[in-house]
């Protein structure tokens, strides 16, 4: 398989790094191309990154995706305003700074876990979620998705914010029949006016869904009783070996949409890497962009 990273015009990326969960990293070449090799056949998560900046994510299988070229847009953050010192993405503007460049990142915290679907269960229109998401033990953001409507084609509208302490972004996405890919895209950066996306290919890969018998056999106790800040639920614990010395938790319960609470992937060390933790959910969401 080929990823092509693209930078502005379309040039060679150079530089920008592709991961595998096979465990290959891949510096570009000079056409912007990495080439990934794989053994066995199943599901693998790609990453492209670029100086350390989200690029864009994919969830591909072997052998059916194997003579694939991937396409990675690289959108350049917009230039500080004057006078700031060049700090904007850190104070106050992040998601207006930063906001194409993160469009990957936040889907993948939205809809993804190592790229599979957080979600063990369906939303029905106008339920939403809030979480918590938390990188190496540090509170980072809070996220909320609300499933708005389904229009009598299939696709779907989302709504989907993300909050810091001092900047937000609201995004209300038209996904493709299932969520399989992004057809349009309205966002509020802060508190200006709603405004239109372009939106292109590269930005969000649709998450690995597990079978069934995959989710029940990952089972390792049931009924257990577990807090968070929307409350205290009876969850099964499931965990998954996602590759050598990473583990991923889910705790799923019956009473929310999605039927998750919390989730977290933890190091060999028993280190978090990053977690979740649901902080309320409910119904009557509806859109706050005018989309539909």
């Amino acid at each position: 398989m080929k990823v092509k990273a693209l930078g502005p015009g379309n040039a060679p990326l150079m530089g920008a790094v592709v991961t595998c969960s096979n465990g290959e990293s891949v510096t570009v070449d000079s056409t912007g191309i990495a080439t990934l090799t794989f053994s066995d056949v199943g599901p693998y998560y790609i990453s492209v990154r670029y100086r350390d900046n989200p690029v864009a994510s994919y969830n591909v299988s072997m052998p059916s995706d194997g003579s694939k070229t991937l396409t990675a847009n690289y959108v350049p953050a917009a230039a500080p305003a004057g006078g700031n010192g060049g700090v904007a993405a850190e104070e106050g503007n992040y998601f207006s700074v930063m906001g194409a460049r993160l469009y990957p990142l936040l889907f993948q915290y939205a809809f993804n876990a190592y790229g599979y679907s957080i979600d063990l269960g369906k939303y029905n229109p106008g339920q939403y979620t809030e979480w918590q998401i938390s990188t190496d033990g540090k509170d980072q953001f809070r996220t909320r998705k609300a499933y708005l409507t389904k229009l009598p084609n299939g696709e779907e509208w989302w709504r989907v914010s993300f909050q810091t302490k001092s900047d937000s972004m609201l995004m209300e996405v038209l996904f493709s029949d299932k969520l399989q890919s992004i057809k349009r895209m309205r966002a509020r950066f802060g508190n200006e006016s709603p405004k239109e996306v372009p939106v292109t290919e590269g930005w969000y890969t649709s998450p690995m869904r597990l079978t069934p018998e995959s989710v029940e056999g990952s089972i390792v106790r049931k009924n257990v009783s577990i807090t968070v800040p929307a409350g205290t639920f009876t969850c099964d614990q499931l965990e998954f070996g996602l590759m050598q010395g990473f583990t991923l938790r889910l705790w799923r319960t019956q009473d929310v949409p999605g039927k998750v609470v919390k989730y977290e992937m933890v190091g060999n060390n028993h280190n978090d890497i990053y977690d979740a933790e649901m902080t309320g959910y409910g119904e009557g969401a509806s859109t706050q962009l005018g989309s539909f």
